[in-house]
């Protein structure tokens, strides 16, 4: 019955984005030419309409109805762009009228406004009719860690109950779940597989036609996104390789340039007071720069205010030499005596890191990225670690909004490496607005 409520949801969508496109369209037409609607323009309605429905569904809007609302948002602005690119053409070609190309501009930009937050009611009310009126599915998730508690949100979110159990469950305990509690799916998380019980786990799924998955352990995470392949018939999976390169690279550069001027702009008064109180608390140089390991290995020069006292490496140098020697990568200290009172004011709320804007505007370093490498860390870097060496480091990323310092090395290294695999421009933008409330709240900064 669940099935089918969403199921027919999903028309209650595409009813409802032919609506908002149609009045778009009647909005659009009105800020370019008043009241009056030419009747060339109802010739080209039907053909926008069309053209616009189609790349919605060519983009799985009625596949996937639950979106973040920054995934939701990016996916109607590149429906809206490539469809909007398409009429153009058309009607470059198609010139029964002289269409206002101004007039189309007005219309895409409204419908980007109008149908994001349409969808975004939509999904609203959606979810509420499911909470109301139908039982959350059962899910058993096997597993425990960090990767279950990733797993917990998305349950949440798609409106299903789960179970936690630390084992996998023999055919007994399986066909209790399914049988008399009415679980309708499961899913393994837990690490290292035991590959004999996932397949026999997997075949009970088949025979009680509940669903089965399977989260990949950390190494394939690792590795980053899988692609279903097929060799002579028999299916493969095969690794995707890093997205950042070509035009994405280009999107990404541009973006970081007309970021750190805007930044730069936006936060120079805060510069001149941060650099005034440096200087008043503490004798030394206001902006501290270390030489950090950047993207194909290459080092830079890596700029911060000043939060240390004068001389802070040589004090704690052979301290920083034996933790290395020990075998541990990452040196980061909760409570370090060298901290100055303004610089542990400016480390929890991470002003310290705004002169990284000129490392950004040099093109040393990007806005959003993996960790800026110390180079005795970068030095003891397996093969798998230096992939976070093929892209720019960032000002914040992955690490920044899960934890900062609280993070541990393999931590850091593993949401660097899933990052550098699955680059999007949507995720630069999730990670940026996640940034606000964790630089906000100071957690784990140190």
């Amino acid at each position: 019955m669940k099935k089918k409520f969403i199921v027919a949801f999903k028309f209650v969508y595409l009813f409802a984005d032919a609506s908002v496109l149609l009045l778009a369209f009647m909005l659009a037409n009105y800020m370019r030419h008043g009241l009056f609607f030419h009747p060339a323009y109802n010739r080209l309605l039907t053909p926008v309409l069309l053209v616009f429905i189609y790349f919605f569904y060519h983009h799985k809007f009625y596949n996937r109805l639950q979106l973040t609302y920054v995934y939701e948002l990016f996916r109607i602005i590149r429906a809206g762009t490539v469809a909007f690119g398409f009429i153009i053409v058309l009607t470059f070609f198609w010139r029964p009228f002289s269409y206002s190309r101004l007039m189309l501009t007005y219309f895409l930009l409204l419908t980007v406004i109008m149908v994001f937050a349409e969808r975004e009611l939509l999904k609203f009310l959606m979810v509420l009719c499911i909470k109301r009126f139908f039982q959350p599915d059962k899910i058993l998730v096997v597993g425990r860690g960090r990767i279950v508690r990733a797993l917990q949100r998305r349950i949440r979110l798609r409106h299903q109950a789960a179970l936690w159990i630390d084992h996998y469950p023999d055919a007994e305990e399986l066909r209790a779940y399914v049988r008399d509690r009415g679980f309708s799916g499961i899913v393994i998380a837990n690490f290292p597989l035991n590959h004999e019980k996932v397949v026999n786990i997997a075949n009970l799924c088949e025979n009680y036609g509940v669903d089965f998955q399977l989260v990949p352990d950390i190494l394939e995470l690792k590795l980053g996104d899988l692609v279903m392949d097929e060799f002579f018939g028999i299916p493969l999976l095969r690794l995707k390789l890093t997205p950042l390169t070509g035009t994405h690279l280009f999107m990404k550069n541009v973006f970081d340039v007309a970021f750190t001027i805007a930044g730069l702009a936006l936060f120079m008064p805060f510069f001149v007071i941060i650099a005034a109180l440096i200087k008043i608390d503490s004798p030394g140089k206001i902006i501290y720069n270390h030489t950090r390991r950047g993207r194909k290995g290459r080092d830079f020069k890596f700029f911060k205010f000043r939060t240390m006292v004068k001389n802070a490496d040589a004090i704690i140098l052979e301290e920083r030499r034996s933790h290395y020697k020990s075998g541990n990568l990452l040196f980061k200290k909760k409570s370090d005596s060298r901290v100055t009172r303004i610089g542990g004011f400016l480390r929890k709320f991470s002003l310290d890191e705004l002169p990284q804007l000129i490392n950004v505007l040099k093109g040393d370093m990007s806005v959003v990225g993996p960790r800026p490498q110390i180079i005795s860390e970068a030095e003891g870097y397996d093969e798998s670690a230096l992939r976070r060496l093929r892209v720019k480091p960032g000002i914040t990323g992955l690490w920044q909004v899960s934890g900062r310092s609280d993070l541990t090395y393999e931590e850091m290294v593993r949401l660097d490496i899933f990052y550098v695999q699955n680059w999007s421009m949507e995720e630069d933008f999730r990670i940026l607005l996640r940034t606000v409330p964790a630089v906000f709240f100071g957690k784990g900064a140190y």
